[in-house]
């Protein structure tokens, strides 16, 4: 008569168990750490990166803006036919002082949402949907800015006259539907500039 290892029987259940509790307390902590992750990126993407213009501070998803410029970047710069023109040329966005960088940037955002946005029809949805999203933010950090240059936080001069009207000049030269396609390709060189700001900014107090 054969009787069962009882020794043996125990210690594989005292090992199983253990390697449960191990399996578990990992997927615990994984688990945890997803949910870190998560919150840090909707923190990140909640309050987006602050820029300083001048003397305006505004939060800019500058992150976001860049996805969606890829998105339809290709395409747009397949439908412009004007290689040869440029709107934002180097020269005006570089050339850019503090003092009028928040003032630029207002006009430079109601430019694209006034009459760009809306001349520019793309034949598929999603690009539509996506330039729809751009117009929107841009909508919305115009507003930003709005509030700056009504607490006298904006101050415009000649430089950002100058500057608009240059761009304004191209674009007219150019039929609506073309001049639209090639402002929507250059929007990189606003987002490179924008970008500029976040890293030369230097930290802001809270204010009260």
């Amino acid at each position: 008569m054969k009787f069962p290892l009882v020794g043996t029987l125990g210690v594989s259940a005292v090992e199983n168990q253990k390697t449960l509790k191990t399996v578990k307390m990992m997927k615990m902590m994984m688990a945890v750490m997803k949910v870190c992750l998560l919150l840090f990126c909707v923190c990140d993407v909640s309050s987006g990166r602050r820029l300083r213009l001048g003397s305006c501070t505004v939060s800019v998803h500058t992150h976001e803006l860049w996805q969606h410029f890829h998105t339809i970047r290709q395409s747009t710069v397949k439908q412009d036919n004007h290689m040869g023109t440029k709107l934002l040329k180097t020269d005006i966005m570089k050339n850019v002082t503090a003092l009028e960088s928040c003032c630029f940037l207002r006009h430079l955002l109601r430019f694209y949402v006034e009459r760009v946005f809306g001349s520019h029809a793309p034949s598929q949805a999603s690009q539509r949907r996506t330039t729809g999203v751009l117009a929107n933010a841009f909508l919305s950090i115009k507003k930003d800015l709005r509030q700056c240059h009504a607490q006298t936080h904006c101050p415009c001069g000649e430089q950002t006259q100058s500057k608009m009207e240059a761009i304004l000049t191209s674009f007219e030269k150019l039929e609506s539907t073309a001049a639209a396609v090639k402002a929507v390709g250059e929007l990189g060189s606003v987002l490179e500039w924008l970008d500029s700001f976040q890293r030369e900014a230097p930290p802001q107090a809270v204010q009260g």
